[in-house]
């Protein structure tokens, strides 16, 4: 007995005739093997001339007539030219692809004389405060700044690789036995592109390195966001030690140092803090509906008091700061206002943090694990890297959170940014007086 013909449903090719597609040969090419996707990729960057609809149908025809097996998408029983029609369009999603693994970089050009101007207009040294400012178009901005900011932490991990094996050889050991390099994740949307990024450069390595990731905040307002759904992103599992935060989102101002032995691995989590090489995190202004401490008070009954009425100018991973450093809140409310639910013994709350300011601020100093590394050339043996795009939801700019990290709080190693927030920074003093008239 033979079966009724199969259920097809039409195609949407561009340039050709719609071909019907049999529904359960819809195969992605997240499944095809990563020589095939690179082998795509370079045929379709190297390629002569600026014909893409004749370059796809021969690059599809090399992979039917070559690669039939791999594809998932087709029958074998197929004629060779619904294979190749079927194979065509997905020629651009195949080369998506090869930039999603890391085989093909996307390097956006730098804004050099801009971040020269930026070293000269704040005094910075670069050794201990590096600038990158990438020159791109608003449309791609957040991207880019991630994609180069994500590019920045490789480039320091492979520093602090090689600086953990020299540890360990002065130690007598192995290589293999050197320390992992300890990377902090912070959180939020810039935070999560950023790593995003990263965690596909770590792929395109050789080898992968030894890590060990920290959640610098537990869960406080978006599960998503949180940095312990980050660690989904990296998939070399034995190679990469995962330390969580597991505690409640806000704990009372006084609470704060009980909580880190209220727990086994609460108290592991603090306990390793000081292991942590590289922190990579994002800021925000306080003016943005959308930033990490804006969207904390909004949400939260058990928020800390004392940052309403422009208190704050930013917030660092839940950290807040005005134009002359961090805004240290008081143990205690002294007085609820009449539409404020009265907190238990009248106690301010906060955010819980894996570092607190004390500990930022003197992030990048001489450490017990060694002097500022000789070995590198100088300049700090500990990094905190910073994504400061214009706000990924509405765009706003954060030129007045950056200002004051660079007039008076240096304590963080690389910036990234945008050329647009970067001439704003520069400008900043006509700004502010154009805004305040």
């Amino acid at each position: 007995m033979t079966s009724g013909p199969p259920s097809w449903r039409p195609g949407h090719l561009s340039g050709a005739q719609a071909v019907p597609q049999h529904p359960e040969l819809e195969g992605s090419v997240h499944d095809l093997s990563d020589a095939l996707v690179f082998s795509v990729a370079t045929r379709w960057m190297t390629a002569q001339g600026d014909d893409q609809k004749k370059l796809t149908s021969t690059i599809a025809l090399w992979l039917v007539r070559e690669h039939s097996n791999e594809l998932p998408w087709i029958d074998l029983r197929w004629n060779e030219k619904r294979r190749i029609d079927l194979t065509r369009y997905r020629v651009y999603k195949i080369v998506r692809e090869a930039v999603e693994r890391g085989f093909v970089q996307l390097n956006p050009p730098q804004a050099v004389k801009r971040a020269e101007a930026i070293y000269q207009h704040y005094k910075l040294d670069p050794k201990w405060n590096e600038i990158r400012i990438v020159d791109v178009t608003e449309d791609v901005v957040n991207d880019m700044v991630a994609r180069a900011t994500a590019e920045t932490a490789l480039s320091l991990i492979k520093k602090l690789a090689i600086q953990n094996a020299v540890v360990a050889k002065e130690a007598g050991k192995s290589a293999s036995d050197a320390e992992p390099i300890g990377i902090g994740l912070g959180a939020g949307y810039s935070s999560l592109a950023v790593i995003s990024h990263l965690a596909k450069l770590l792929k395109t390595l050789p080898s992968y390195p030894r890590l060990r990731l920290h959640a610098l905040t537990p869960t406080i307002q978006d599960p998503m966001l949180s940095p312990v759904t980050f660690f989904r992103l990296f998939d070399a599992a034995d190679q990469i030690e995962f330390v969580d935060l597991p505690t409640a989102a806000t704990v009372p101002m006084r609470g704060y140092a009980d909580l880190k032995v209220q727990d086994e691995n609460i108290a592991r989590a603090f306990e390793l803090r000081h292991k942590v090489q590289l922190i990579i995190s994002s800021l925000a202004w306080s003016g943005d509906p959308h930033g990490l401490m804006q969207s904390y008070l909004k949400h939260h009954s058990r928020r800390p008091k004392g940052l309403e009425a422009g208190r704050f100018v930013g917030d660092l991973q839940y950290l807040p700061y005005d134009e002359q450093g961090p805004v240290l809140l008081n143990d205690q409310i002294e007085e609820n206002g009449p539409s404020e639910p009265v907190l238990s013994e009248k106690q301010n709350w906060r955010a819980v943090t894996l570092f607190d300011w004390p500990d930022l601020l003197h992030f990048h100093d001489p450490s017990p694990r060694g002097t500022a590394n000789v070995e590198m050339g100088g300049g700090p043996n500990r990094y905190l890297l910073i994504s400061a795009a214009p706000c990924r939801r509405c765009h706003r700019s954060k030129w007045r959170a950056i200002s004051p990290l660079m007039r008076k709080m240096r304590f963080w190693t690389h910036l990234i940014t945008d050329d647009l927030t970067a001439r704003e920074l520069i400008e900043e003093r006509d700004l502010r007086h154009s805004n305040d008239e």
